[in-house]
């Protein structure tokens, strides 16, 4: 499962590129391997330029484009993202967007977006709608 915090929430004393190759360090690769992974899906991403860089020396956008590939490089089956483009413009935002729908579609995956903004539900191929905690409608997107 991979997790995208609606704010980050990265380490601030690593680099980028050591925060999105920290889950698979602790999960199965070498070192070296984790970081190729970690760079390979920070490209992507479009942030592979300030991978060396510090959480505070980044902007918000790229500190999020970040928090998308940590929860992206094991691969995994699921992914939940919590408003994933809340802090970012909208060309960002889409490049985020187009990441996420891209690597569920290449894995397999299942993308769980939580969001109140109409475009980001709108990447969605259903849609579930909770009032007060109760599921008060569910349908495909058209």
């Amino acid at each position: 499962m991979g997790l995208v915090f609606q704010f980050g929430d990265l380490v601030p004393e690593l680099t980028l590129a050591e925060n999105v190759a920290l889950p698979v360090c602790l999960t199965w690769a070498t070192r070296g391997s984790a970081r190729d992974h970690a760079m390979e899906i920070l490209e992507r991403l479009g942030v592979a330029d300030v991978a060396h860089r510090r959480v505070s020396e980044v902007s918000g956008g790229q500190a999020q484009r970040a928090a998308v590939a940590r929860a992206l490089v094991h691969r995994p089956a699921v992914v939940l993202a919590d408003e994933p483009t809340g802090a970012l413009d909208t060309v960002t935002g889409e490049l985020v967007l187009e990441a996420l729908v891209g690597a569920a579609a290449e894995r397999g995956a299942a993308v769980l977006p939580v969001t109140h903004e109409l475009r980001v539900a709108s990447w969605a191929s259903r849609e579930i709608h909770l009032r007060d905690g109760r599921i008060s409608a569910v349908g495909a997107l058209s």
